[in-house]
C-alpha cells in the first residue's frame, strides 16, 4: 500500500514539471522576496548614506573649529556653524540627504590636561544634529524612524585646539 502512494507522488511530480505548473508560484515568490528583502535593503542603504554624510559634516566642522579662534568658531555666521553646513547641503553626498530643516550646530569648550609648565590645553566640542525626512511620508501605520517618521541623527566630536595662544582672541 505504501508503495502505491510513492508512485502517485512521483507521478504528480513529473506531471507538474511537464505542465509548467511551478510557474504559478513565481509571482508570489517574487512578491515575498521584494517585500522581505529589497525594500528593507533600500531603507538600510538610505540610512547608512545619511549617517555617513552627517558624520562627515561633523568631522569637517570639528577640524575647522580646532584651528579657528573661539570667536570665529562660535559665530553663527562663521565657517563652522553656517558656511560648512551650507556647502555640505549643496555638494557631495550631503545633497542626497533630504533634510527636514538645516543642520543644527553647537560649539563648546572645556579644559584639557595641564602640562608641567602650567599651560592647560583647550578642547573644542562640536555637536551637530540633522533630521531627515521619512521615505514614506503620510503613512502613519507605524512609527519607524527613517521609514514613516523623520530620523534624527546627533553627532558629537572633541578635538584639542591647535593654537591655544589664540584661543580667546
Amino acid at each position: 500500500m505504501a508503495r502505491s502512494n510513492i508512485c502517485a507522488d512521483v507521478k504528480h511530480a513529473s506531471r507538474r514539471r511537464r505542465d509548467g505548473n511551478q510557474m504559478a508560484e513565481l509571482g508570489p515568490g517574487l512578491l515575498i522576496l521584494l517585500l522581505s528583502t529589497f525594500f528593507p535593503l533600500v531603507l538600510l542603504i538610505n540610512l547608512a548614506i545619511t549617517y555617513g554624510s552627517g558624520y562627515m559634516l561633523n568631522n569637517l566642522q570639528i577640524r575647522e573649529a580646532a584651528v579657528n579662534k573661539k570667536s570665529e568658531a562660535t559665530d553663527p555666521n562663521g565657517n563652522v556653524m553656517k558656511n560648512i553646513p551650507t556647502n555640505w547641503k549643496t555638494m557631495g553626498v550631503g545633497r542626497y540627504c533630504s533634510l527636514v530643516n538645516d543642520p543644527q550646530t553647537s560649539v563648546g569648550y572645556k579644559d584639557g590636561s595641564t602640562s608641567d609648565g602650567g599651560s592647560t590645553d583647550k578642547i573644542v566640542i562640536v555637536t551637530t544634529t540633522i533630521q531627515t525626512k521619512p521615505m514614506l511620508e503620510g503613512m502613519n501605520f507605524a512609527d519607524i524612524p527613517g521609514l514613516t517618521t523623520p530620523a534624527t541623527w546627533n553627532y558629537q566630536s572633541e578635538a584639542v585646539i591647535e593654537n591655544a595662544d589664540d584661543f580667546n582672541k
